[in-house]
């Protein structure tokens, strides 16, 4: 694991900063605990463009000056490899013992497949439980080929019948029609966004049947976002949601008693723009923490 030296502004001796409250984690229990996922393999595999493996540590860099009291603790990043099998199993084994440990666990990607790892911790430690995953995102990660950026939700279908998929974000033109028909056979529960806009009790509906799983693990792909406020993904959103949505919409799904857990993937430093997108990443990690922690 590669640990995160943390930096940042200091006001006065009063700890009021994410660097000045942070600290390695040392198997606490029933706390809030980070781990990188330093990989984009997977992006490679499916000809995007590569630089998610320098997200964990950029993100990082950004949210350590925002403003935060509440106990977190970083478990470093897995430094991923061309075995993107291998590395998403030891992503898998970390998430798993910090779930067994009762901590809430936020993962930062990282490419979206990311994500497989984080389901596969999710899975062993929850080995016979009935689960949902939550993920905003333009696309459906559905193809069935190569394991890949684009390949883990079919994966997970595949291979397990006790999850179901849930996808807010879907855009029409980012999805070929053999995508949405590989949807609809699995059964996944998808909305476009101009469904979530146009219908304002949708969120609602799609939190009451979460509530039903014994639990929920939540991936945000940061492609999702609007290009002029996330330039640094590998296939930006000329029109994905806003700043304000993601943020509210991440919010609202955090308060989820079943909630286990969160990533957030595809940030790109490389094709960033003034680092808006490790910035709004951050940004949206202590958010979605400092609501839970109400």
């Amino acid at each position: 694991m590669i640990k995160h030296e943390y930096t940042g502004r200091i006001d006065s001796d009063r700890k009021e900063r994410f660097h000045q409250v942070v600290q390695s984690y040392t198997n606490e229990t029933k706390s809030d605990v980070i781990v990188g996922f330093m990989s984009d393999e997977g992006v490679k595999r499916n000809k995007g463009r590569v630089g998610a493996k320098e997200a964990p540590t950029k993100i990082r860099e950004r949210m350590s000056s925002m403003a935060y009291m509440n106990d977190v603790y970083d478990i470093g990043s897995i430094e991923g490899t061309e075995d993107l099998e291998a590395s998403q199993q030891q992503l898998g084994n970390v998430v798993s013992k910090l779930l067994q440990n009762d901590n809430f666990t936020v993962i930062l990607g990282g490419g979206h497949e990311t994500v497989y790892g984080h389901y596969l911790g999710v899975r062993d430690a929850f080995k016979e439980e009935k689960i949902a995953v939550l993920n905003l995102d333009a696309h459906f990660d559905l193809r069935k080929e190569r394991k890949s950026s684009g390949t883990m939700f079919y994966e997970m279908l595949s291979e397990d019948d006790n999850i179901d998929y849930y996808v807010i974000g879907i855009q029409q033109l980012g999805n070929t029609l053999t995508l949405f028909e590989t949807a609809d056979e699995f059964g996944v529960k998808y909305w476009t966004l101009d469904e979530v806009r146009q219908n304002e009790s949708l969120l609602d509906t799609i939190k009451g049947e979460l509530e039903n799983y014994d639990h929920v693990f939540m991936t945000l792909c940061m492609d999702s976002v609007q290009e002029g406020v996330a330039p640094g993904t590998s296939a930006p959103s000329p029109n994905g949601f806003t700043a304000e949505e993601v943020v509210s919409t991440v919010k609202y799904f955090g308060t989820l008693n079943n909630l286990t857990s969160f990533d957030v993937s595809e940030v790109s430093p490389p094709l960033d723009i003034n680092e808006r997108t490790s910035s709004l990443a951050a940004f949206i990690v202590l958010t979605l923490l400092t609501e839970k922690n109400k």
